[in-house]
């Protein structure tokens, strides 16, 4: 989902300069995409990756039966893509799959990638695994990962240098020639600028009905019912000792209805299904989450510290960013309690000094554009300009 927000930032941008854009998607993304008011290629048979379980686990080396599955579904996106590229004929092809960059290059058109930095070495080390690695399924098919990223033509980093940008650079330049110098940095890339939402107080009263109260906004997320359940436990009796903290919880697709009412929410807890996210986390005086890239870059842009409790690699180094400014709590996962978790929510609203570390992060992000300035990047590729 993240991948496929970060393209729908910069087509939403492009769509308000008056640009004709067009949207592949399948299965339950395409209500999703709709709903943004774009309109959709809807694709047949589009083939789902599924290698996030494998990603998570840095110990264990992909097997050459893994790789090759995901060459296959690959090969199957490519013709894919490319057939529903040529019904249509675009200028240019912005996509979040290195598989869109292929497709560009074998029609003779350019091609943007959109890609979230990664912000330390353990993530490195997880995407390396599957970037960089030559096993017998690409000898066969000769369809890497590698010649999809040079087959792009522009490379849109979500994020910022100063958030580990030299990693970035040694990361795609490392045995891919020619990469660096197709790259650029746009900060938070969001559909909707929290510039333009309201202020706290008026969210507050929006979500909460009081502009003066603390909130606390914490997404279960995960996606896994077991890592949701025992969050959401965990959460609900931290809010139980915070009874000047009203919390807004947010399970997504975690945990079933039927599941919360089971729980029985103390009085200042709000568990919602869905919830219009970058208004919460504007809103907030403080964000409690995992640790995921989509949620850390919205603290970012608006400004709003967190607490973070990550639960894999990726997460505990996206967690450093927000440690690293003064922006926030980082927790471990193993031994959170109650307690420690509203002790870190208390000591954030208290402590104006989180407040302002996230308020420099979002200055840092800021001067980058964000959608606007990547939407600029792609008009001069569309135009011959990066060509």
């Amino acid at each position: 989902m993240g991948q496929a927000m970060r393209v729908i930032a910069i087509a939403k941008t492009l769509q308000r300069r008056g640009h004709d854009v067009k949207f592949i998607a399948a299965g339950k993304m395409i209500p999703v995409i709709r709903n943004f008011g774009l309109d959709v290629l809807e694709a047949d048979n589009m083939p789902d990756i599924h290698h996030a379980g494998t990603l998570q686990d840095l110990k264990a080396e992909p097997s050459e039966a893994t790789l090759t599955q995901m060459k296959e579904l690959l090969e199957k996106m490519v013709e894919l893509e490319r057939t529903m590229a040529k019904k249509v004929c675009p200028d240019l092809i912005v996509s979040g799959t290195v598989s869109g960059a292929t497709v560009a290059r074998s029609l003779g058109i350019p091609s943007a990638l959109v890609f979230l930095q990664p912000h330390g070495q353990k993530t490195v080390q997880m995407v390396s695994k599957f970037i960089n690695r030559q096993g017998a399924a690409e000898k066969q098919t000769g369809t890497s990962l590698q010649s999809m990223l040079r087959a792009a033509d522009l490379i849109i980093l979500e994020g910022m240098p100063e958030l580990g940008g030299d990693l970035a650079m040694d990361f795609f330049g490392a045995g891919l020639g020619g990469i660096k110098e197709k790259i650029r940095f746009c900060g938070p890339l969001l559909v909707e600028s929290p510039d333009q939402l309201p202020d706290r107080f008026l969210l507050k009263q929006k979500h909460l009905g009081n502009g003066e109260r603390n909130l606390a906004y914490i997404t279960i997320g995960g996606g896994s019912p077991l890592i949701g359940e025992q969050f959401l436990a965990t959460v609900l009796k931290a809010l139980q000792l915070t009874p000047d903290i009203t919390g807004v919880v947010a399970t997504g697709l975690a945990i079933s209805p039927n599941t919360i009412k089971a729980y029985r929410p103390p009085v200042n807890a709000m568990v919602k299904g869905f919830v219009p996210g970058t208004e919460l986390i504007k809103a907030s005086d403080v964000t409690v989450f995992h640790g995921g890239s989509s949620t850390l870059m919205s603290c970012i842009a608006c400004g709003s510290p967190a607490v973070v409790i990550p639960s894999m690699g990726e997460q505990e180094d996206n967690a450093a960013v927000m440690a690293r400014f003064q922006a926030g709590i980082v927790l471990e996962k193993a031994s959170l309690t109650p307690d420690k978790l509203a002790e870190a929510m208390q000591t954030v609203i208290r402590s104006e000094s989180y407040r302002t570390g996230a308020q420099a992060l979002k200055r840092l992000g800021d001067a980058y554009g964000g959608a606007e300035e990547a939407a600029n990047w792609v008009e001069q590729l569309a135009g011959g300009g990066q060509r």
